[in-house]
C-alpha cells in the first residue's frame, strides 16, 4: 500500500511540473505582440501564422520575412503550457519571405501556448534572435 502511494505521489508530481507555464524560461527580446497576429520585430523580422486559429494535429504554415543577406536561419518550436520537447522547423525561401509547414501536439489544457525561436546571422555576422508566440486552441 505504502509502494502504491509514493507511485501515485510521484506520478502526479511529474504531471503536475509537465504542465507548469514556468517551464521555459521567458525570453527577454520577443516583440510586444499578440499571439497569433502578424508580428514586425525591430531587426527587420517579420512572422505570420497562415491561420491565425491553429488547431492541434492540423498543419498549417508559419510565415518568416528577414532582413536582407541574412543565413545560417534555424528554427524550433517548444511548449509553454506544457514543455514536450521541441519540433524543428525547415523553412523554404518564396520569394521575398521564408515559410515552414509544421503541426503541434496536443496538450491536456484547452489552449497551449508556444513558443517559436528563430536564429540567424544578419549581413554583419551578428547572431540575431527572434521569439514568437501563438496559441493552438482544441474542444475539450
Amino acid at each position: 500500500m505504502r509502494t502504491t502511494i509514493t507511485s501515485y505521489i510521484l506520478f502526479l508530481s511529474v504531471f503536475i511540473v509537465a504542465c507548469d507555464r514556468q517551464s521555459i524560461d521567458e525570453p527577454q527580446t520577443s516583440a510586444m505582440c499578440e499571439k497569433n497576429t502578424h508580428c514586425q520585430f525591430a531587426n527587420d523580422v517579420e512572422i505570420w501564422l497562415s491561420n491565425s486559429a491553429i488547431s492541434p494535429e492540423t498543419p498549417f504554415s508559419i510565415n518568416l520575412k528577414l532582413p536582407p543577406n541574412a543565413y545560417n536561419v534555424s528554427a524550433k518550436l517548444e511548449g509553454v503550457t506544457m514543455y514536450m520537447g521541441y519540433i524543428p522547423l525547415q523553412f523554404t525561401q518564396k520569394g521575398s519571405y521564408w515559410s515552414a509547414q509544421t503541426m503541434v501536439g496536443v496538450c491536456s489544457e484547452p489552449v497551449m501556448t508556444w513558443k517559436m525561436t528563430v536564429v540567424f546571422t544578419d549581413a554583419q555576422n551578428r547572431q540575431q534572435s527572434v521569439f514568437y508566440y501563438f496559441d493552438s486552441r482544441h474542444a475539450v
